[in-house]
């Protein structure tokens, strides 16, 4: 399965343009004790996706803006750890559209890239 959001499937990301990261969510009371040990508990573990596009389209650009454009969206995509399709709730990070050639008359866009957070 593509990646998608809120079941509308994005372009592929580019050769080792998907990153997985898993990060762990600590409780409020984490910190360095004064022998310098780590004290607290994970609470939970979330999700970023860090996406990179191959050169885009117009209509794939604005397909990928609309999407991340929203406060919060559903995004599915195959997990590594189970190798199964995963969906969550996230946001999304800054995207950038670094364009590559404006000056003729298809516009192509040579970095798309953005971060999507789990809610």
């Amino acid at each position: 399965m593509p990646l998608s959001i809120d079941g509308v499937a994005m372009p592929e990301p580019k050769l080792n343009g998907l990153i997985i990261k898993k990060e762990k969510v600590w409780s409020s009371n984490t910190g360095r004790a004064s022998d310098a040990c780590m004290l607290g508990d994970i609470v939970g573990i979330k999700t970023t996706l860090s996406i990179q596009w191959p050169p885009l389209s117009d209509a794939d650009v604005m397909k990928i803006d609309r999407a991340v454009s929203k406060t919060f969206f559903t995004v599915s995509y195959r997990d590594p750890n189970t190798g199964t399709t995963r969906s969550g709730t996230f946001y999304a990070g800054t995207p950038t559209y670094s364009v590559y050639s404006y000056y003729n008359r298809t516009k192509t866009y040579a970095g798309t890239a953005v971060d999507l957070i789990e809610r």
